[in-house]
């Protein structure tokens, strides 16, 4: 579970995130379909707008809902509380597993050599 609350929350951060850079794909994927729709020169062939209009109108759309959004974060204090409540269970017995020790055979104590490579001629 919190697992897929944390996932999830980070999904909803980044595209808070990625808004702007959102906003500026689905424009490009639909430039055609937003000048014929929105775009508000169209009578002004002259300025070659092809949509950038809507385009800055959306951009600044966003901006100002994300200044409104750090606004109200600004006014609202957080409390967090959590209250634990749990039991634990101590068992009595112990049981004792041998010790396995892990030895490399054949070296029998560190090797204090220290290799030197071949001298470059």
């Amino acid at each position: 579970m919190r697992k897929v609350f944390g996932i999830t929350m980070t999904i909803l951060f980044l595209l808070v995130s990625f808004q702007q850079a959102l906003i500026v794909v689905h424009f490009k994927l639909n430039q055609k379909n937003i000048e014929k729709e929105f775009c508000v020169n169209k009578a002004k062939p002259k300025m070659q707008c092809h949509g950038q209009c809507h385009l800055k109108k959306e951009l600044e759309k966003s901006e100002k809902s994300d200044l409104e959004l750090t606004g109200i974060g600004k006014k609202i204090d957080i409390n967090m509380i959590q209250i634990f409540d749990f039991s634990l269970e101590i068992s009595k017995t112990i049981h004792y597993a041998k010790k396995i020790v892990y030895k490399e055979w054949g070296k029998s104590a560190p090797s204090l050599e220290i290799f030197v490579p071949p001298p470059i001629l």
